[in-house]
């Protein structure tokens, strides 16, 4: 392999006996050598000269990660992924038009380059960019030790993929059989002209989540490629509150800087409020608010911010299952800032469709903008060699208007649209093979009326939108998430915006007022858009257009 204008090279890599070895071996036969660990992935960084001929030699190695790092242009090009040849052995950089084209893979949706991605983490905007950090596995397609990966984008939608910015403690990598844990989620904030991240670190036992420790830490970067040393802000969780004390959220409020924690009290959910001066020391103050319903064990991944006016909490009930069969959805709560706490007003599901979760937003040009993670908590990922599971909603901007929490998504998701397949009104529409299955459609009614909409279809496997005497829902076939009720809370639908990529279906009703996300696996590769309404003349408006997508400004 050629290291172009690269400076580094970064291998995760665990020794399949004792002794194993990642050599490193230039075209003039200088050789660097690292021993991998027999009991942990371990990160190794190799320091190469730019543009010059190196092999790898791994065989006493599993290498999970290969990539080349550290050009003068990081947040631009991105690191450059290398992959083990079949047959030779040799690792080459990865032929991206391949790697993204898969049936199971999303196209215009944000996801790792593989295997594990949960909560995004440190959302902002910083000096050009705007970076998304996220929950990282990088060594299998299942939840693990937690690692942060990182991205970078300048439109929000087509991003480049940046070294993996924290690992798991020590501890945990040296006893992985023992303890479990790492880098659980946090935010960033801009301040000063440096990025300062707060984010929890959690280790317990394997096995015994009943011990587990959890901790609030900071770190800071000038650059988002180099970050201080973390320093430990918030050791102890207050008096009352469950094991689980995580996921710290931080904004500015009236010239004072807040924290919000996700935990439970007497066995409410709760979200506990903090608060400094300095953004490095902390006082606890009392829950933000504590949410009665049961069947709680905790809120996680907590925000708090001020939006049109109104204060808005939103928060995933951890382990939760809802009347309709819905598991782990989060919620809304729309209020005033009185004495230091939410009053509550109206709340609301954040998203009808239960693959949501884990949402985080951040304010840029007085924007208020959110991303959430695409999880899957029915069982339904579907494993394949150097695939992802999970990924990343569409970027939404966020609005409080009639007691409610809008969302529709960000004006720059526009700049993927791509050929027009159909324009019409007042008629049924049957696109039944779609190549690609990346598309948008944005259907406009002049009244509400029962409609069906399949989205998906592979084989006995469906899943289709649905509006009739039951309300509008997500429906789903032949599938683990059949008979749960993806209802959205709307009493009439009058627009409908929605975007099937591949393996996630995401619908925006009536210009935001309800938000809906769900997984569905189609092996076929080709999609579908048919609908069929009750009363086809009360379509004023119908359009499907192909969606580009992403990865290098490429269709994949």
């Amino acid at each position: 392999m050629n290291t172009e204008r690269y400076t580094c090279l970064e291998i995760f890599a665990k020794a399949k006996a004792e002794g194993g070895k990642i050599s490193l071996v230039s075209g003039k036969g200088e050789k660097m050598e690292k021993e991998a660990s027999l009991v942990f992935y371990t990160w190794m960084k190799f320091s190469v000269e730019q543009n010059t001929e190196y092999e790898i030699e791994s065989d006493t190695c599993e290498v999970t990660l290969c990539y080349l790092s550290g050009n003068e242009d990081m947040l631009e090009t991105g690191v450059r992924y290398l992959e083990k040849e079949k047959g030779s052995g040799r690792y080459l950089p990865a032929r991206e038009e391949e790697h993204y084209n898969s049936s199971i893979r999303e196209t215009y949706h944000f996801a790792p380059w593989k295997n594990w991605m949960n909560d995004p983490n440190g959302l902002c905007y910083f000096k050009g960019y705007y970076h998304m950090f996220y929950q990282f596995n990088p060594h299998g397609q299942e939840w693990s030790n937690m690692y942060w990966g990182h991205a970078a984008s300048k439109d929000l939608v087509h991003w480049v993929h940046l070294p993996v910015a924290l690992a798991p403690q020590k501890e945990i990598m040296e006893k992985p059989g023992e303890l479990v844990g790492g880098a659980f989620s946090g935010c960033a904030v801009v301040e000063g002209g440096e990025a300062v991240f707060y984010l929890t670190r959690h280790i317990e036992p394997r096995g015994d989540s009943g011990r587990q420790t959890e901790s609030q830490w900071m770190m800071k970067s000038k650059d988002m490629i180099h970050f201080t040393e973390e320093k430990c802000l918030i050791e102890r969780k207050p008096k009352g509150a469950s094991f689980d004390f995580r996921d710290p959220k931080v904004e500015k409020i009236d010239g004072r800087w807040y924290m919000v924690l996700a935990s439970a009290i007497g066995g409410k959910g709760s979200i506990l409020l903090y608060e400094s001066e300095d953004m490095e020391h902390w006082t606890y103050l009392h829950p933000l608010l504590t949410e009665g319903s049961e069947g709680i064990r905790s809120f996680e991944c907590p925000d708090f911010m001020e939006l049109d006016g109104k204060y808005v909490a939103i928060g995933a009930w951890m382990d939760h299952r809802d009347d309709c069969g819905r598991f782990q959805m989060s919620r809304y709560y729309i209020g005033n800032w009185k004495e230091k706490k939410l009053e509550t007003e109206s709340s609301g599901w954040f998203d009808f469709g239960s693959n949501c979760y884990a949402m985080q937003s951040f304010v840029h040009e007085g924007r208020r903008i959110c991303i959430g993670w695409i999880s899957d908590f029915y069982g339904e990922h579907v494993e394949r060699e150097n695939g992802a599971y999970g990924s990343m909603t569409l970027p939404r901007q966020l609005h409080v208007r009639n007691h409610k929490l809008y969302m529709t998504p960000v004006e720059e998701v526009s700049l993927l649209k791509g050929k027009n397949l159909y324009h019409g009104k007042k008629e049924d529409v049957s696109l039944t093979s779609i190549e690609g299955n990346a598309y948008r459609a944005e259907i406009r009614f002049l009244e509400n009326t029962g409609f069906s909409i399949l989205l998906g279809k592979d084989g006995e496997k469906e899943i289709s939108l649905c509006n009739d005497e039951e309300g509008l829902r997500i429906v789903t076939k032949g599938v683990k998430s059949e008979g749960i009720n993806f209802r959205a809370e709307v009493k009439e639908v009058t627009a409908l915006e929605i975007y099937m990529d591949r393996r996630v279906a995401e619908v925006y009703v009536n210009e935001g007022e309800a938000a809906g996300t769900k997984l569905f696996y189609n092996s076929s590769g080709k999609g579908c858009f048919i609908l069929k309404a009750e009363q086809p003349e009360k379509i004023s408006e119908v359009e499907v257009s192909l969606m580009d997508g992403i990865w290098n400004g490429k269709e994949s």
